[in-house]
């Protein structure tokens, strides 16, 4: 059921999540889903990170927000994972990227393209 949301995430991370802080309830979350949550939008940034050059060019601006945005989301994580290397070994991370790229997928160009574009366009 969560893995059903990353293509929501991803379609939504240039207008939500870049936008806003991540706020995540702590009273009603627990850690393990605090953690999935973060989980899910690292993984819907690493998609951008991979399918956005291709689609709008190699852009210095694009790769700085995406990368500001996945160490704000690295800091809500209460496991172990600090780092994206850390978090490459974690095997739900991983389900969960998987899960990301192959809804990505079945996203339109056309579509992918414009969230491209929203996160480039993103106020600081």
């Amino acid at each position: 059921m969560m893995f059903n949301r990353s293509l929501n995430r991803l379609l939504c991370l240039s207008l939500f999540t870049l936008c806003t802080q991540t706020v995540i309830a702590s009273d009603a979350l627990t850690v393990a889903e605090s953690d999935t949550l973060a989980k899910e939008d690292i993984a819907a940034a690493q998609v951008l990170a991979e399918v956005c050059p291709t689609l709008i060019g190699k852009n210095p601006a694009f790769d700085s927000k995406i990368q500001n945005h996945t160490q704000t989301l690295l800091k809500d994580l209460k496991g172990s994972a600090k780092n994206l290397e850390q978090l490459a070994q974690d095997a739900e991370y991983q389900a969960i990227l998987k899960s990301a790229k192959l809804d990505a997928k079945e996203v339109e160009k056309e579509e992918q393209k414009s969230v491209c574009e929203d996160v480039l366009n993103i106020e600081s």
